[in-house]
């Protein structure tokens, strides 16, 4: 399956002003530099990988070593220079500084073993089924069920026998049992394990299968015809036809009508042969779902065509400089600057004009960040998203000049594309949108730990199976010890098997102390749709949460709304989920309209870890089953798309998908755009958010690695070093509202903390897990480096 970014940058070639909550996403070309240092140097060696055959993927280029990634040419090479002219278009056109919010996008992911239907040269991911678990049994054969829509009714004939598909085969681990428990154990403060992570050479030889399991299973895929395209000791990944498929594992392959679109799905379960079902976890790719994009006009408002008068406060002590070409005539630069004169009050009195968007001294400043005078060196954070931003070095350069960031050291930024390059059918538009994800992970992450390195995925496809090679290199060379995600889509849209896939990729991360921090979704708890969106899978038909966010073996981050004061001061920090009220005569109109709040509540998939015991309310863990369950989100940072962070990256031009050098792979390239400014939001902002305080926490333990850190999280229970995220602004005297407009410059008054089910309380509630890290966290791993 493939999916778009959460809430991040401007979607396609336009910008869009009015929705904070919008996905785009990955970023690439970066310039040629070396693979940042492995802190765990005994890895052992392993077989071609997808990310390059050399050590660290590629050895001195993150590209592998070949054009157009590892030359130096613009705007894959060459330093960090910054272009010349003028700001983009940022704030004569509306609120937020006017920058272009993008139409968000939903990130369609899907479990299991992944197989891909090559439609064209292109990628349309598939999944399996849905429910508890897979195990596969050595008589062959596995626990499942098909997906929700997979259907008698829905069932509209066999699909095509000669489809062409590529998925993965996942290798079971040696004794699966005792590596959920050790992942758990060497997180686990008091545990005799703490903090003893394992190189991948220790747990290869401690968790692998014997080595006769990798050639087993390739002798059985080879013999029934199917072509290797990779192999390791961790996955096989092959290329096949569905009919090929449907011969081998004993299944027929339906399509299936349902929301508007045609997906296709096994009728039966699938069967494995008893010589070599004892070896495979589970094997993804038997089901699809297209992906669905959704969201706003991709539109840029005018001004607004208010007759009031602008009452604004004090300038403030981080506004955006304005070398950067950025308008702040129609925007608060902190919580509550301006408000219109003639503006109709809202909740709790005068109507606060909407935010600019923060800058990131003023996220720094409010979260104590810049206070701790750490800076996150010696720590490296891996982002992973789709695709990549053809103007990434430049666009970094520029925003870290602008917002007073200091650049990038020479190998601080690197970036790791696939050898074989992109795909080909690439969708210049689906570049653009994943560019603005890329581009706000890596501003986020460098915001907070500015000294950090940060490493870039880049997968070919927005597809599960390119998303898990790429999890997958991360562990199986350890090359980062933070890993920051910002995608996801609902539980009962994933197939099974992705989820025992997953987990696998995620315990081993834990037994080598890396940690997964998942953004937790923008869809509050799905029961409603957001303002605008068309995609039928942003409304399920009880309260749900996402995968991977939901996974035991992940940190699952959560969304709020930040309101920060004229000095960087922490004002106050709500549970983000927004309503919106369209100006009615001389009043806001008393039909409120969702406008996307963060994820959260009970998983139906997964277990109550024992970390949860005692801290997650029980009346929360039973909504789902009525069995304890695991409870989302763990802990969260800013991401109201309302109240969140000035992003700028290059919008407006066009994108070229340029065969490579081989033919059979794509790089890409941009001419004519703007570099930009605007709001952006998201739990794709939070979860970058996160990840670089949680790298400050590292460097403040002395370098010691996190890791997992949920027991930890949870160990903090009733400490000062979260913020207790318990209800609206206006219980402590703020104004829960503010004010924007819509494309046909009606005012709008956006509502805060009214996040459909789910509500901030005292203690741990399901849309701000834990809270957020207040100042007192970095000084609690500082002052317990060893829990």
């Amino acid at each position: 399956m493939s999916y778009p970014p959460y809430g991040s940058g401007p979607g396609g070639n336009q910008p869009q002003p009015n929705n904070p909550y919008q996905s785009g996403f990955p970023p690439q070309g970066q310039p040629p530099q070396q693979q940042p240092a492995n802190p765990y140097n005994s890895g052992p060696a392993t077989p071609p990988s997808p990310y390059g055959g050399q050590p660290a993927y590629g050895g001195q280029s993150p590209y592998g070593g070949q054009p157009p990634y590892g030359g130096g040419q613009p705007p894959f090479g060459g330093g960090p220079g910054i272009p010349g002219g003028p700001g983009g278009p940022g704030g004569s056109d509306g609120p937020g500084g006017g920058g272009p919010r993008r139409s968000r996008k939903k990130l369609l992911i899907t479990v299991g073993v992944v197989l891909v239907v090559l439609a064209g040269g292109g990628a349309v991911a598939m999944a399996v089924g849905s429910g508890n678990a897979v195990h596969t049994s050595a008589a062959g054969g596995s626990s499942w069920s098909p997906p929700s829509w997979a259907t008698k009714q829905n069932d509209i004939g066999a699909a095509d026998p000669k489809t062409k598909v590529q998925g993965t085969v996942w290798l079971a681990k040696k004794d699966p049992n005792s590596l959920a428990e050790y992942a758990e154990s060497v997180a686990t403060p008091g545990s005799p394990d703490y903090h003893k992570y394992l190189t991948p050479a220790q747990f290869a030889s401690q968790f692998t299968n014997a080595p006769d399991a990798s050639s087993a299973v390739a002798g059985w895929v080879q013999q029934a015809g199917m072509t290797i395209v990779s192999q390791d000791d961790q996955s096989i990944v092959v290329s096949t036809t569905l009919g090929e498929v449907e011969n081998i594992l004993k299944v027929q392959v339906d399509k299936y009508k349902h929301d508007g679109r045609v997906d296709i799905a096994p009728t039966t379960q699938p069967q494995y042969p008893s010589d070599v079902g004892q070896y495979v976890a589970s094997v993804t790719g038997l089901t699809t779902s297209s992906p669905v994009f959704g969201g706003f006009p991709d539109k840029a408002a005018p001004a607004p065509k208010k007759k009031g008068k602008v009452v604004a406060a004090s300038p403030g002590k981080y506004a955006p400089a304005s070398a950067s070409g950025f308008s702040t005539q129609y925007c608060s630069v902190y919580w509550g600057q301006k408000h219109w004169n003639d503006a109709p009050p809202g909740p709790g009195g005068s109507l606060p004009m909407e935010n600019c968007g923060y800058t990131p001294d003023q996220l720094r400043h409010a979260y104590g960040v810049a206070q701790s005078g750490l800076t996150g060196k010696g720590v490296t954070v891996a982002v992973v998203d789709a695709y990549a931003s053809p103007t990434i070095v430049q666009d970094l350069a520029r925003y870290n000049q602008e917002m007073g960031l200091p650049q990038f050291a020479p190998g601080q930024f690197s970036q790791v594309a696939p050898n074989g390059g992109f795909n080909l059918d690439t969708n210049p538009s689906d570049v653009q949108e994943w560019a603005g994800e890329e581009s706000m992970d890596i501003e986020a992450i460098h915001t907070m730990a500015p000294a950090a390195k940060i490493v870039y995925y880049g997968t070919p496809s927005s597809s599960d199976s390119d998303f898990d090679t790429a999890l997958e290199a991360i562990v199986a060379k350890h090359t980062a010890d933070i890993v920051s995600c910002s995608w996801g889509s609902p539980e009962a849209g994933s197939a099974e098997e992705e989820f025992q896939a997953r987990t696998q990729i995620f315990e081993q991360g834990a037994a080598e102390g890396i940690g997964f921090n998942f953004s937790a979704g923008d869809n509050g708890d799905y029961t409603v749709p957001a303002r605008g969106s068309s995609d039928p899978n942003d409304v399920q038909p009880s309260p749900a949460v996402d995968f991977p966010t939901s996974d035991p073996f992940v940190t699952s981050v959560g969304g709020t709304s930040l309101g920060i004061g004229a000095n960087g001061n922490y004002l106050w920090e709500s549970g983000w989920g927004d309503v919106s009220h369209t100006l009615a005569g001389s009043s806001w109109g008393s039909t409120p309209g969702f406008g996307g709040g963060g994820g959260g509540g009970n998983s139906k998939i997964f277990p109550q870890p024992v970390y949860q015991k005692g801290v997650v309310p029980d009346s929360l863990t039973t909504t789902a089953t009525g069995t304890a369950n695991r409870e989302v989100p763990d802990i969260s940072m800013d991401g109201d798309g309302y109240t969140g962070i000035l992003e700028g990256e290059t919008l407006n031009g066009t994108i070229s998908v340029d065969p490579n050098a081989s033919g059979s792979g794509a790089t890409f390239s941009e001419s004519g755009g703007q570099y930009t400014y605007y709001q952006d939001g998201g739990t794709s902002l939070a979860a970058p958010l996160f990840s670089g305080v949680e790298a400050l926490a590292q460097q403040a333990a002395g370098g010691v690695a996190v890791g997992f850190a949920n027991p930890v999280l949870y160990k903090l229970n009733g400490t000062s070093a979260l913020h207790d995220i318990q209800g609206p602004p206006a219980r402590l005297g703020y104004e829960p509202a503010q004010e924007t407009w819509d494309q046909s410059q009606t005012p709008v008054m956006i509502q805060m903390d009214a996040d459909t089910s789910l509500k901030a309380t005292p203690g741990y509630d399901d849309i701000t897990g834990k809270g957020s890290p207040a100042p007192g966290f970095l000084t609690w791993f500082k002052d317990h480096p060893n829990g």
